[in-house]
Parts: C-alpha cells; structure tokens; sequence
C-alpha cells in the first residue's frame, strides 16, 4: 500500500507506487529521495543562496551577507525552479510531437487528395479517338 510523502516539487499527500516503490504523483520523485531533501538552497533578492530547512519555510529571514530581509518560499528555491524548468522542458516535447504528427497526417491527406485528383480527371476524360482510325487511308486516297 502506498505511504505519504512529502515531495520537493511542494506536494504532500498520499504516495503512488511505480516500480515497486512509492513516488511522488506529481514530479515521480522517489518517495525516500524527497524525504532526504529537506534543506532548500534558496537565493536572496541580491542572489546570494541561503540553506534553508523545510521548517523554515514562509518566514522571514535576513541574508546574512546584505542584509536584505525576504520571505523563504519553495517556490524560489533552486530545486524548484530546476523542476519547474523540467517539467515544462517535457510538456514543450509533447506539444512539438503532438505538432508533428498533426503536419504529417496534413500532408498525408494533401498528397492522397493530389493523387486522387489526378486520377480521377484521368477517369473522367471522354475517350479521344484514334487519329488512325478519323484519317483516311492512303490507298483509299489513290483511287
């Protein structure tokens, strides 16, 4: 049966079992290796990163380095954004695949149109006749 879990991507909640283990519904991070990451590496507003403990997430803190006071949120966390970047890496391949086989079939039904044109005004024509057989013939000439 599958256990909770507390994910870096922020969820936390019931966990699914793949592969025979529990991860994470959302980013299918394993369930031990977001339990390991508890400490988020979070830059201040002048880009100095901070270490910061999930409980110390929704304060404010001072960076210790320029002073400046801001609100740690996982949502700025190095981790997370690398995951945000991912996961919208991945949806930007789907949507190109998607794309492409959208073009394909388009161009499938073109050409199968094209064909069936041509053949279809071949069909169509009324059959031309002979030019052999509307000439007269040559000995009927001589008489």
């Amino acid at each position: 049966m599958a256990g909770s879990v507390t994910c870096i991507c922020g969820y936390r909640g019931p966990a699914v079992t793949a592969e025979g283990r529990d991860v994470c519904p959302i980013c299918r991070t394993p369930a031990g290796a977001a339990a390991a990451a508890h400490t988020y590496r979070i830059p201040c507003p002048r880009g100095h990163v901070l270490q910061a403990s999930e409980r110390m997430l929704d304060q404010q803190v001072v960076c210790p380095q320029c002073n400046e006071v801001f609100t740690l949120r996982v949502a700025d966390s190095i981790e997370h954004r690398k995951e945000r970047k991912r996961l919208e890496r991945e949806q930007e391949e789907r949507d190109a695949k998607r794309w492409l086989a959208r073009a394909i079939w388009a161009a499938a039904f073109i050409a199968a149109s094209l064909i069936g044109m041509v053949v279809f005004s071949l069909l169509a024509r009324p059959p031309q006749p002979d030019a052999d057989s509307t000439a007269p013939h040559p000995a009927a000439q001589s008489e």
